[in-house]
């Protein structure tokens, strides 16, 4: 009743649910209707329930990691994306902050349920499209577009989008970057945290006994691991890499060799690897970074990462303060 018009064949899927394209009754505006799957709430917690206990059984498979508290935080994350309510409004929030941007749209929240969310419709090329067709401007264009949203958001709307996935971006006419699901998202108050920031900081610099002394007191380091501060910098120079250049192509072949440096079980890296921990606080900023950065990847895009970080986090570059 709440619409002059309803499409009932879906016109994209979500991970819980379907999208509809609709007209709404009140304005006459075209609207995207999400809704949620019957039975979606209930499946998705059993799974949640069935992945607390296989947190004993995953443990000994990466003896550096601690895995429990990970999975505890994954599953409260997951649980706040059965709300419909909570994800509109996260989404009003970011179209606030980025209201009139000249580089990203977040289409507008029309109206929300438990099981259903209504914004406006907005129509862009999706990035799968960019990335099996598009031509190098546009693989440029966009995976500049998507690392500037990625690294704006948290400083800037203190806020984090956590479903780095290529559906769920796409490219406007006039350039601007389509932003959708904002099923998952992080709260981040004090912008990028810290501790990221100057890690990262140290390992641009090469400041390896610095760098190890963050890294112990944050937590990225086993108690009772023996490595050595040289060792660490050497596993995560590559990562960084992208920083150090004016303009960084980001390709497949350059992170499937990250991915075999790290995760061959004879080379030395991945010895290296077990004597990490990841922090529950920064598996979204974990997860949202490799995930844009393999959609960087997908896209085989030239991004000026240096610069659109700088603008952001700026400290990451400037020398210490006397």
């Amino acid at each position: 009743s709440r619409f002059a018009d309803f499409d009932e064949t879906p016109a994209a899927s979500a991970s819980i649910g379907q999208v509809h394209r609709a007209v709404w009754k009140r304005d006459g505006r075209e609207v995207a209707v999400k809704v949620q799957y019957p039975g979606a709430e209930e499946a998705l917690r059993s799974d949640l329930r069935q992945l607390g206990r296989m947190s004993r059984i995953l443990q000994p498979l990466v003896p550096g990691m601690e895995i429990k508290p990970l999975v505890a935080e994954l599953k409260d994350r997951m649980e706040e994306e059965l709300d419909y309510r909570d994800e509109a409004a996260y989404q009003r929030e970011f179209a606030a902050f980025y209201e009139d941007d000249p580089d990203v749209k977040i289409p507008r929240v029309v109206g929300s349920a438990p099981k259903a969310v209504i914004t406006e419709w907005v129509q862009g090329r999706p990035l799968a499209s960019i990335i099996r067709d598009g031509t190098r401007e546009e693989r440029d264009h966009a995976g500049n577009q998507l690392a500037r949203f990625h690294y704006s958001a948290p400083d800037r709307a203190h806020l984090l989008h956590a479903d780095p996935h290529p559906g769920n971006f796409g490219i406007l006419d006039d350039g601007r970057l389509l932003v959708l699901d904002f099923g998952a998202v992080a709260r981040m108050p004090d912008g990028m945290p810290p501790e990221l920031v100057t890690m990262t900081k140290y390992a641009l610099e090469g400041r390896s006994g610095d760098l190890m002394a963050l890294m112990r007191s944050a937590g990225f380091v086993r108690d009772g691991a023996r490595i050595e501060s040289e060792q660490i910098l050497g596993y995560l120079a590559p990562f960084t890499e992208p920083l150090g250049s004016e303009e960084f192509h980001f390709s497949r072949r350059w992170i499937q060799k990250q991915a075999e440096r790290v995760g061959d079980l004879r080379s030395p890296e991945a010895a290296i690897g077990r004597s990490l921990n990841l922090p529950p606080r920064f598996l979204l900023v974990h997860r949202v970074t490799m995930g844009t950065v393999g959609i960087l990847c997908q896209l085989d895009s030239h991004v000026r990462l240096r610069e659109i970080v700088a603008e952001w986090q700026p400290e990451m570059f400037e020398p210490d303060a006397p």
